[in-house]
């Protein structure tokens, strides 16, 4: 079961993308020019990377003192690249520019297991770009060597300082040398040769310290700018316009569709508590699908809705009205294709035209305009004499010269008078009619035993059909089941019921206001 419902909701979003494809299309194709024009319109960005060799320097992190191997101490000296000290040095170099901005601008990259650090410098032109980066890597150089060489001085001041102290102790011990006994000689000059050897060591010390080196390392590699509104950039926007106009799309269209009311899938309908008798491919157009014996979809459609009124009904004869149930629709291709495939399986049947603006049946057989239901409502002429063959089996009672007329008398005698007559003669008698939201197709409905109702894919609404419903159920009678005519090029899927459809109550031979099998409206029911 779980298989069966998920190919069932892959098969209705697949059903759903069909239906929407042009707006999907659409917004896809929109996203992907979007994103190219983004491409080619939106500044360019320029990024070059300077690559700088650090060299070990006394009092930075990566010092001679440390391991040969502790490399991580580059990700400190990385981060003094993006510092304010070394920026202002930037400024000053560019001129013109914020430390803000030219700190926003750079980055740094570490390769592992090196002595390397890149810094990349994105700029709007390659110029920029690259002047930017040169500027980093020599500002950044010239800050460690300046660090370095502060280190330096500031080793270089103290020992200073301390060989002054030391020289003023031994002034101080010759001063009191030339009037000293014998043995504070001996001590004095003790003291003065501990000076002068301490001077001497001062002075080794601030030898070394000066030979110090103080190169903070080279640029091994100089900037070069890439990037830009190239083909790359461009494929890049459009690839990204693309996916964003299809997840829009998407979300349009299911949004879309969980907010639209008009029906378009048997599943639909049935689940306002209403059965399917069939499905009209879309292309039937005003033609008889059975004419010529040929199997075409329509054909089998026809079929079909004339096994699903025979599988639902118990007695004939029976009064049947074929109504649309969206405001202003046209049925009359639907009534006729039904009375032509139930005069094919055998039953005599009577197609009566109760339209007025609708193509006219007699066409579909050849047939020329003639006498019909208005001369009978208006005249009182027998109906029975009005009658024309339309082919084996088949009867048609036209419109007449006034049907405009004529429908106000829908619920006088003359036309229950006629629809008893009618009855008589034989086992099926079909009503083409307007829609149902028609008050004079409501007052035929007071007449017949049965309502097939015809919902159009696309265009009926579900508060379309509950309301045709709701009036059937007013007038008196009952629907027997819907057709669904397909007006779009992707015919809605069979139904697959889970349960049997359950079969129409017997009719009550005098019309259907004695029979009311539910009274509740579609989508209420058990």
């Amino acid at each position: 079961m779980a298989v069966e419902h998920s190919a069932e909701a892959r098969g209705q979003l697949v059903a759903v993308l069909r239906r929407r494809m042009r707006l999907l299309i659409f917004l896809v194709v929109a996203g992907t020019a979007a994103g190219v024009g983004a491409g080619v319109l939106l500044p360019a960005q320029y990024s070059a990377t300077a690559s700088v060799l650090v060299s070990p320097l006394e009092g930075n992190p990566y010092s001679p003192e440390g391991r040969g191997d502790d490399l991580i101490n580059l990700e400190t000296e990385a981060q003094l690249v993006q510092t304010d000290a070394v920026a202002e040095l930037v400024q000053q170099k560019l001129k013109g520019e914020d430390v803000s901005t030219l700190r926003s601008s750079v980055s740094t990259v570490v390769p592992p297991n090196t002595q390397i650090l890149n810094i990349v410098y994105t700029a709007g032109s390659g110029d920029a770009a690259e002047k930017g980066a040169r500027a980093f890597a020599e500002a950044y150089l010239k800050y460690r060597q300046q660090r370095a060489q502060a280190v330096i001085d500031g080793k270089l001041k103290k020992l200073e300082e301390q060989a002054a102290k030391v020289q003023e102790n031994m002034t101080q011990a010759n001063q009191q040398l030339a009037g000293a006994s014998s043995a504070q000689r001996t001590l004095l000059g003790q003291r003065i040769t501990a000076y002068a050897n301490q001077l001497g060591v001062i002075d080794e010390q601030k030898n070394d310290v000066s030979s110090t080196p103080v190169e903070p390392g080279q640029v091994i590699n100089p900037a070069s700018a890439k990037g830009g509104a190239g083909a790359k950039r461009i494929g890049m926007f459009g690839g990204a316009g693309l996916v964003l106009g299809a997840l829009l799309g998407l979300a349009l269209v299911l949004t879309r569709e969980r907010l639209d009311r008009r029906l378009r899938t048997a599943e639909q309908v049935e689940a306002m508590g209403l059965r399917v008798l069939s499905i009209v491919p879309p292309g039937a157009g005003g033609e008889l699908a059975l004419a010529d014996g040929a199997r075409t979809p329509a054909g089998e459609a026809y079929r079909r809705l004339r096994s699903g009124i025979v599988a639902n009904i118990h007695a004939t004869p029976i009064t049947m009205l074929v109504a649309g149930a969206s405001p202003a629709t046209t049925t009359s291709t639907t009534g006729t294709n039904l009375a032509v495939a139930l005069a094919y399986a055998g039953s005599d049947t009577i197609l009566v035209d109760a339209t007025a603006d609708e193509p006219d049946p007699a066409a579909s057989f050849g047939l020329p305009p003639g006498k019909g239901l208005s001369e009978i409502l208006l005249k009182g002429t027998d109906p029975a004499a009005l009658l024309i063959h339309a082919d084996s089996q088949l009867r048609l009672l036209p419109r007449g010269a006034n049907p405009a007329a004529a429908a106000h008398r829908f619920s006088g005698p003359r036309m229950r008078d006629a629809v008893d007559t009618l009855r008589d003669r034989a086992d099926f008698v079909l009503v083409n009619a307007p829609d149902v939201h028609d008050a004079d197709t409501q007052a035929l409905c007071t007449l017949v035993d049965t309502v097939v109702l015809v919902v159009q894919d696309g265009v009926t609404t579900r508060e379309d059909l509950q309301q045709a419903y709701a009036e059937v159920v007013h007038a008196g009678s009952t629907v027997l089941g819907v057709v669904i005519e397909s007006t779009s090029g992707v015919p809605p899927r069979p139904v697959r019921h889970a349960t049997p459809p359950r079969p129409a109550a017997p009719q009550q031979p005098g019309g259907g206001a004695g029979d009311r099998r539910r009274s509740g409206p579609p989508g209420e029911w058990g």
